[in-house]
């Protein structure tokens, strides 16, 4: 429980710093760290509960949630449309039955540091894992797509950091799960613990490139003069 209690600490943290800091897509990378902490919550809620229906319902809700920001925030920063509403619309239609279905996890268990999930919902694990996976697959397309075409800096600079933060989340997630089996049950659990790499990404994307150094300074923390 400690893990995802400390992931989305973090990441709670790092929403507010872009919230009150950010600007570059200041909502929209608020709106993605705020899920991706939330799903982390979630698992805390999962683990405290011993695996109430309530906190699994949580946490995947949160977790729907970003695929359709993730093409919403390369819409915008490539200036094209990428069918962001059609994305959400799907979203909120697997939202929709999270909610009214009665149980979406049907057999899991406990890792040291994560969740297991070994039997989904039969509609979720057909459909809502395509759309998920499928999702993010487009976004990245999207992104190299437009890092290639592009002939602006700012937006060859920004798509090149959501293709890294992305490939690291879930690329390495993939291959972890691929190559070793044990880790297929916690795929999810894994995404998103891999996601804290991708929040501090995000987090640069949307915060002044000199931030560290401007704010430490106006917060006092230079080095005391010396007494001599």
């Amino acid at each position: 429980m400690i893990r995802p209690l400390l992931t989305a600490t973090i990441e709670y943290v790092l929403m507010f710093l872009v919230l009150k800091y950010g600007t570059s897509h200041r909502r929209i990378i608020a709106l993605v760290l705020f899920f991706l902490a939330s799903y982390q919550f979630g698992e805390v809620m999962i683990f405290m509960t011993n695996g109430a229906e309530v906190a699994f319902k949580f946490a995947y809700i949160s977790t729907t949630m970003l695929p359709p920001l993730g093409v919403l925030l390369v819409s915008k920063v490539m200036g094209k449309q990428l069918g962001y509403v059609l994305f959400q619309a799907v979203s909120a239609m697997f939202i929709g039955f999270m909610i009214i279905t009665p149980q979406i996890i049907l057999s899991f268990g406990f890792g040291e540091y994560c969740v297991r999930i070994f039997e989904y919902h039969p509609f979720l694990s057909q459909y809502w894992s395509m759309f998920y996976q499928g999702t993010l697959i487009a976004t990245v397309l999207a992104a190299i797509v437009g890092f290639v075409v592009s002939n602006d800096v700012e937006v060859r600079y920004k798509l090149k950091w959501i293709i890294i933060a992305y490939l690291l989340f879930d690329g390495v997630a993939m291959v972890i799960a691929f190559t070793n089996t044990w880790f297929m049950p916690s795929t999810a659990s894994l995404m998103c613990a891999l996601a804290l790499f991708a929040s501090f990404i995000f987090a640069k994307i949307s915060l002044p490139k000199n931030f560290i150094n401007t704010y430490t300074e106006s917060w006092n923390f230079r080095k005391p003069k010396s007494l001599g």
